[in-house]
């Protein structure tokens, strides 16, 4: 957040309203208020269009940011748009994946979960119910790739 406030700006106690933690909360009022330098001055040499839609994107506040469908309108990018060609999302994204609380070893198993989507090779062998690796009668440990439990 410091990276952002140093290019964006401080933002002000009235925007804070999005932000549901109190930490991260007292975090941002804590940051010290700095002159910000301009996107013109920040990008020299770019169109104007581009400055503009940069800035729209740029809102921290959600409800201040410009949307998808704003942005694919937006002059700057006029050539590329193609209302034919850019799907819309029929539903509003379910995001309450994001409301369970997360402890270490729960982490842990949704990043395996994670690689094992992308290289299961490199998952380690579950343990079977009677706490065995492998097959029957096999009780030999797997070789593990990068996992320390």
């Amino acid at each position: 957040m410091t990276l952002i406030t140093d290019k964006l700006g401080k933002l002000p106690e009235a925007d804070m309203d999005f932000i549901t933690s109190e930490k991260a909360k007292r975090f941002m009022r804590k940051l010290p208020e700095k002159p910000v330098a301009s996107l013109r001055r920040q990008f020299p040499g770019s169109p104007n269009d581009a400055l503009d839609l940069l800035g729209k994107m740029l809102q921290i506040h959600p409800k201040k940011r410009i949307t998808v469908e704003e942005a694919l309108q937006h002059p700057f990018l006029e050539q590329l748009h193609s209302p034919d060609d850019e799907p819309v999302c029929e539903s509003p994204f379910d995001w309450t994946f994001e409301d369970e609380k997360l402890h270490r070893v729960r982490l842990q198993e949704l990043i395996w979960e994670e690689v094992g989507d992308f290289r299961p090779g490199c998952l380690p062998v579950p343990t079977r119910r009677d706490g065995n690796r492998g097959g029957p009668g096999k009780t030999r440990q797997p070789k593990r790739r990068h996992y320390h439990a």
